[in-house]
This record gives structure tokens, sequence and C-alpha cells, in this order.
């Protein structure tokens, strides 16, 4: 008997153990950086393959001796570090809960990855050495193809497992009173009448989100109070991706404080 509540006991603590939901916010870090490191391996092969298409379009039949000839290794190593670079960026954002979804970052992306595939097409119908192959035409479209949707995926790739952690870390029960935001002795600053009145819905939502997401929030309340209006849900989505139901419960709280502190009417 002695033995079997032991085993009892040491069930319940690896059952604990595996649903508790820091775990489960673990995993999905680990997950998406194992991801990750995967897809940039088979980026890297792709670029490495699109490198010599670009190389054959720019330096053509020119001789090795030609300083062209050489130069024209430094073309895609050149557009790719520029796309590497940008991508970088763009999954530390989203790694931190803000989207990039701007115009100018989505045609950059493209540009880059257009132009290597325009070079290894046009490389691969008019070879500067020996004859058209169908197979290198087939290679030189596909492989700058891949490249280009692989470059498209990687970010929803971060999104995806980032709105799994934040949501694994919204299920883990609020700090303490030594890890909540502590309340200064200054003055709450005047809000406008028409969202005095209102109180907080719930005390623990902001508390429970991760520190850059408190501070993306905090970003996103100051503006919105500074402007003279409550906070609203289109406000928080187009830099943080939250659950739907914490959304509701996060904007009531927001639109109850000010900077976190209680609004006294």
């Amino acid at each position: 008997m002695r033995a079997l509540a032991d085993q009892l006991d040491e069930a319940r603590d690896v059952h604990r153990l595996s649903t508790d939901p820091m775990l489960g916010a673990v995993t999905a870090d680990r997950f998406r950086a194992s991801i990750t490191r995967t897809m940039w391996v088979f980026l890297a092969i792709g670029l490495g393959f699109t490198t010599t298409g670009v190389h054959d379009f720019l330096a053509g039949d020119r001789p090795i001796t030609d300083p062209l000839w050489w130069g024209a290794w430094l073309a895609e190593p050149a557009l790719a570090g520029i796309l590497v670079t940008l991508l970088r960026w763009e999954a530390s954002m989203l790694s931190h809960g803000v989207t990039v979804d701007v115009k100018p970052v989505r045609y950059l992306k493209r540009l880059l990855l257009g132009a290597t595939l325009v070079a290894n097409v046009w490389a691969g119908l008019a070879p500067a050495h020996g004859e058209v192959s169908k197979g290198m035409v087939f290679f030189h479209l596909v492989i700058p193809l891949v490249v280009f949707l692989l470059a498209e995926v990687m970010p929803v790739i971060q999104q995806t497992c980032t709105r799994v952690r934040e949501q694994a870390l919204a299920t883990v029960a609020a700090p303490t009173s030594g890890n909540t935001v502590r309340q200064t002795a200054a003055s709450p600053v005047a809000m406008p009448a028409e969202f005095q009145a209102l109180r907080p819905s719930t005390s623990a939502t902001f508390a429970k989100l991760p520190a850059s997401i408190r501070t993306t929030v905090t970003s996103i309340t100051e503006t919105a109070h500074g402007a003279g209006r409550p906070v609203t849900a289109a406000d928080l989505t187009t830099r943080v991706n939250l659950p739907e139901a914490m959304l509701t419960t996060l904007v009531d709280e927001l639109n109850a404080s000010i900077n976190h502190h209680p609004v006294i009417a």
C-alpha cells in the first residue's frame, strides 16, 4: 500500500508539472526556435542555388579574368543579406508580439525575391554556355519561388508560435502583490467624463501578460487616453495578438485606469 501511495503521489506531481501553463509556454518557444533554425538552413541552401543563376545572368560569357565575372558573385549574396536581415528583424518583432504589416516591408521582400526569380529564369532560358536544359529551367524557376514563399511563411510561423506562447502565459495565475505594478503617490490624471465612471471588470488581465506585451499595451493606452478617448480592441490588435476573450476584459480594465492606476470619479 505504501508503494502504491508513493506511485500515486509521483503520478500527481508529474501530471501537475506536465499541465503547468508555463511548461506550455516554454515548449512553444523551443518549438518556434527549432522550426526557425530549420527554415533558416533550407533558406540558405536555396539562396546558395539561386546565387549561381544570378551569376550566370550577370556574368554571361565574360572570361574568368574579367573583374565583372568575379563581381557577379556578389550580387545575390548582397540581395540575400538584405533579405535575411529583414526577416530576422521581422521575426524579432513578432516574437515580442508586434505585428509588422506595412507596405514598404512587403514591397522590399518581393522586390528582392522577384529580382532573384527573374535572373534565375533568364539564366535557365538563355544560358551563357551550352544548350538549354529543361531540368535547369525548371529548378531555376521552382527554387526561387520556394525561397520567395519560404520568406512569406516564416513570419506566419513566428506569429502563430508566439500566439500559442501568449495563450499559455495568459492562463498562468496572476503574480503576487510583490510582482504587480506599484501605484505612485501622484494624483490621478484627469480623464474625459464619458468614461470616468468605468470600473475594472478584472484586475488580473494586464498582470498576466508577458513584460514585453505589457510595455506595448501601456504605450497604446497612453496614446489613446492622451487623445481623450478610450482604448478599443482594434487599437490593441494592430500591435499585439491576444485571445478575443482576453481582449474584451483587458479593454475594460485599461479604460477604467490611467497607466494602470484606478480612476477616481
